[in-house]
């Protein structure tokens, strides 16, 4: 987990973090220095920031390099907290020899020496520098876990877009064979009744093939291509029914309205399909009504057709619960989708955000 993380802002962070604490000490030393009328930098201030900071920045560096990627960010936390009190007082303890050493090099009158009743069971010094390693192992632990949740959540979020993307790809994939099996049965049908006919219905279906096996493969068409496929269906279906049993009307928007609007393909079939398959008999007079129209920044989509059974057969089967979860994952809330439907007549209502595009389609 820890290799695939981008440092790259975490490492700005730190860097920023360590300046603003070496330029605090070192303006804290040319204080006393100027009170001392002494030189405000020279070789003994570099030294003094070296040999205060360096312990610090390697505890750091071993905390951030090693031990954080390889055992905290690997759920290792047992051995992650042992290693880092380990750390902790190693460092405490060399800390702890090198002030004794400093104080020992002093002459007798120089070292300091606090009244009786301050005195404490550690020189201050020393609690100090315990302190500030707790503080760089906190500060650091703190930035780290944050950076990492921040990569987590966009790792979920990457994660979930892409099983949406291959669940739409999965439904919409769904969507052809079910269409294609639709038409070759009217084509079927149609081959005894009229030889003729059929082969321009082969011809048609043709062409819608072409659409649904390549031009429906982008995320989003134009809406007048979509339209276009429409029309070439319904032409298609009026040539498997009788006209004076079935009654098709359409109404969609001109070109110059569709202009610049977009949508994902093959939403509006599914509704289509259904019509025929289940609202058209052989008995009795039968319709189908197809509109879409643009209102405002959506598309309305409705249909329309004749309804010859109390059973609601269009309510079932992979199509319309495909179409469904499409919806769902394209929109979220965003789509309406309403079906009424009665004893005579079957109605599909869908309202859908367009997407509005640059590039016209001519």
């Amino acid at each position: 987990m820890g290799k695939s993380r981008n440092r790259k802002t975490e490492t700005m962070v730190y860097a920023g973090l360590w300046a603003l604490a070496i330029g605090i000490y070192m303006l804290d030393i040319m204080r006393n220095r100027a009170q001392m009328s002494q030189p405000l930098i020279d070789h003994t201030v570099v030294r003094a920031i070296l040999s205060t900071m360096l312990p610090f920045f390697g505890l750091f560096l071993i905390n951030n390099v090693i031990l954080i990627p390889r055992l905290l960010l690997r759920n290792r936390l047992l051995p992650y907290f042992i290693l880092t009190a380990a750390l902790v007082i190693v460092l405490w303890t060399y800390q702890y020899f090198y002030f004794i050493h400093k104080i020992s090099i002093l002459p007798a009158d120089a070292r300091p020496i606090p009244p009786p009743h301050m005195r404490s069971l550690l020189p201050m010094p020393l609690v100090l520098d315990f302190t500030y390693a707790l503080l760089v192992v906190g500060c650091n632990l703190a930035i780290a876990l944050m950076f990492q949740r921040f990569d987590d959540k966009l790792d979920r979020e990457s994660l979930m877009k892409a099983n949406a993307e291959t669940q739409l790809t999965y439904l919409k994939a769904q969507i052809n064979p079910h269409f294609y099996m639709n038409m070759l049965n009217n084509i079927h049908g149609m081959i005894e009744i009229n030889p003729e006919q059929a082969q321009s219905m082969v011809i048609d279906m043709s062409q819608l093939m072409r659409y649904t096996l390549y031009d429906s493969s982008r995320p989003i068409i134009p809406l007048s291509d979509e339209v276009v496929f429409l029309q070439n269906y319904l032409r298609l279906m009026r040539q498997r029914f009788p006209e004076d049993r079935l009654s098709i009307s359409s109404h969609f928007p001109p070109e110059t309205e569709m202009r610049g609007i977009s949508i994902p393909p093959l939403l509006f079939l599914v509704f289509i399909e259904n019509a025929f398959k289940h609202g058209v008999s052989y008995r009795a007079n039968s319709f189908v009504s197809v509109s879409i129209e643009i209102v405002g920044t959506t598309v309305r989509f409705s249909c329309m057709n004749s309804a010859h059974s109390c059973d609601n057969e269009s309510d079932k089967g992979i199509g319309l619960k495909n179409i469904r979860e499409r919806l769902k994952l394209l929109y979220g809330s965003g789509a309406n989708l309403s079906i009424v439907h009665t004893e005579s007549v079957y109605t599909v209502h869908l309202t859908i955000p367009a997407h509005e595009t640059q590039n016209s389609h001519n």
